[in-house]
């Protein structure tokens, strides 16, 4: 018999946080790059938003493992077939990455704008990294449901971008966004992150079958189909339809998404363990 890992609410929250993390820097690295004077906002928040979540999601990581000197072992040595040692050198690397484009944007630094897009550009890869390779943790393991899954690391990739955006909408929606020019277009992208995030979704059911089972029947069933598709995608793409420009009906969405995001982690860690 397979030992199921005993996995609890801080490896939830640490993949949880690492998705919004990913997402954030993505969004304040294309903001950056191609939004214009418009769109400083967004990356000043993106960047700033992502720097604390990989700090949380390093010390998620480290509680975790019980020993701190467990954590600066995997950072000694990369090893690229073990999928913990390549999540806390993507923690390392990319939060390395979030602390650079966050001080560029102050200060002596800020006339250094080229660099830091530029440096924005290599860190979103990292960033698609640390949303991403969760997934492909879980999929890396003997565990039926787990193993079979082979689209998680792609789901948990179109989650954390939608994430992402969601929580820099929400902080512009909640401090104010000057003539709004950056939060409608921050709310636009990530309209088009949860229909990619559904779709990915639905061929992530397709391709798992009977195997599904853990998460789309029993137990989990009203969590999964009520938390995560209801109110977790499709209630905020309507909301972002039928409030289109409406900040009170934008921060609600965002809530949502961020919920929705939290729910499908905790969905796909769980109930393989229940």
């Amino acid at each position: 018999m397979l030992k199921t890992p005993e996995w609890g609410m801080m490896i939830v929250l640490y993949f949880f946080f690492g998705g919004i993390a990913g997402g954030a820097y993505f969004t304040a690295a294309i903001a950056d790059n191609v939004g214009g004077r418009r769109a400083a906002r967004v990356a000043l928040v993106g960047y700033l938003l992502s720097l604390p979540l990989v700090a949380l999601c390093g010390l998620l990581l480290i509680a975790d493992l019980g020993v701190p000197s467990r954590f600066l072992n995997m950072m000694r040595m990369l090893k690229f077939w073990d999928p913990m040692s390549l999540g806390a050198w993507a923690v390392g690397v990319f939060g390395l990455f979030s602390f650079v484009s966050s001080v560029m944007c102050f200060g002596p630094f800020e006339h250094l704008a080229t660099l830091r897009r530029r440096i924005g550009l290599v860190g979103m890869l990292f960033g698609f990294f640390l949303a991403s390779y969760t997934g492909v943790l879980l999929s890396a393991t003997a565990q039926p449901f787990w193993s079979e899954a082979r689209l998680m690391g792609a789901l948990f990739l179109a989650s954390g971008a939608s994430t992402g955006m969601a929580a820099v909408s929400l902080i512009l929606a909640l401090t104010g966004d000057g003539p709004g020019h950056g939060l409608a277009r921050v709310k636009h992208a990530d309209r088009y992150s949860m229909i990619i995030e559904l779709v990915m979704l639905a061929l992530f059911l397709a391709l798992l079958g009977s195997a599904a089972k853990p998460i789309v029947s029993g137990h989990f069933a009203p969590l999964f189909w009520g938390g995560l598709v209801a109110l977790g995608l499709v209630v905020p793409l309507v909301l972002d339809f039928v409030g289109h420009g409406r900040k009170a009906l934008g921060a609600v969405s965002a809530v949502l998404v961020l919920m929705g995001g939290f729910i499908l982690r905790y969905v796909m860690v769980m109930s393989i363990q229940s």
